[in-house]
């Protein structure tokens, strides 16, 4: 994405989220914890400029279940599998050139937002929406990090999730693409409290409650790709998975391939340009849940 196009990206991201999501939406957790986990990113938002036709493809791709909640401010979709919320879709900017636009953004964990917010800008880094406290859900914003990804924090009331096997159609993992995947992992370091280990040829590992939150790539020096942060979703049969996808509009971003664990993965984008991805776990990574 071109600079002036993120910079408006984020002007109407700020603009967005004081208006199109409803007053009251529902706890992060069905079940309260009251334990929070920082450096954990616990949720995931698409904002979508059609968030129903969003929730109709990736209903399709994951039988995900929408949960709809509205009021005069906006509106604001749940998605479900039977064991309970996975992630939400919020109606996000208008592009200039008025075509259908998407983007993940995943929240991290904190419980001390004055704290995050000063330390992301000392560090580089720019809140574009919030704070703001949201009843029921808690405190959350909306930031960029020194290179411009953009990314969530969230204070949640009832708690965050706790550490459990992921199932098929959940959130499994985070990946962040940088050029400069040092840096990127201490400013993470010093905003979201969490540790860094190296992980292959400069990627990183980001840590909190000894347990591995979220990865780091680098990003090749010859690409116009803003950095990002893509979402995996662990499937248990990527053939079938990769036909609905493809049958359904997702176009390939990352073509499939193996990983040294054994795991599968493609990086895909959906009909409004969000990215994500799939991931099929080998046994043994499996086995270590």
């Amino acid at each position: 994405m071109a600079p002036r196009l993120l910079v408006l990206l984020l002007i109407a991201l700020s603009a967005v989220m004081t208006t199109a999501a409803p007053k009251r939406i529902p706890p992060l957790v069905e079940t309260p914890t009251d334990i929070q986990m920082p450096g954990k990113l616990v949720w995931a938002d698409l904002f979508s400029t059609e968030p129903n036709a969003s929730a109709r493809f990736y209903g399709s791709l994951f039988d995900w279940t929408p949960r709809t909640f509205t009021d005069e401010q906006g509106k604001y979709i749940v998605l479900r599998t039977e064991d309970g919320p996975v992630t939400g879709i919020v109606r996000g900017p208008d592009r200039k050139d008025k075509r259908p636009s998407a983007r993940w953004v995943g929240y991290i964990s904190t419980d001390n937002m004055p704290g995050a917010v000063a330390a992301i800008e000392a560090n580089g880094g720019r809140v574009v929406g919030g704070p703001k406290d949201v009843p029921e859900r808690g405190d959350h914003l909306l930031a960029v990090d020194a290179e411009g990804a953009l990314f969530g924090m969230m204070d949640s009331t009832a708690g965050d999730p706790l550490d459990k096997e992921v199932k098929a159609g959940e959130l499994v993992w985070y990946n962040l693409f940088a050029y400069d995947p040092a840096a990127a992992a201490g400013f993470y370091e010093k905003v979201a409290g969490v540790e860094s280990e190296a992980w292959r040829t400069e990627g990183f590992i980001l840590w909190s409650q000894g347990q591995k939150r979220a990865g780091i790539s680098p990003l090749d020096d010859q690409t116009t790709v803003t950095p990002t942060w893509v979402p995996f979703f662990r499937v248990t049969d990527m053939d079938r998975k990769l036909t609905t996808a493809r049958r359904i509009g997702a176009k390939t971003v990352v073509e499939r391939r193996t990983l040294e664990t054994g795991s599968e993965i493609v990086i895909l984008s959906d009909t409004m340009g969000a990215v994500f991805a799939l991931v099929e776990l080998s046994d043994e990574v499996e086995e270590s849940q």
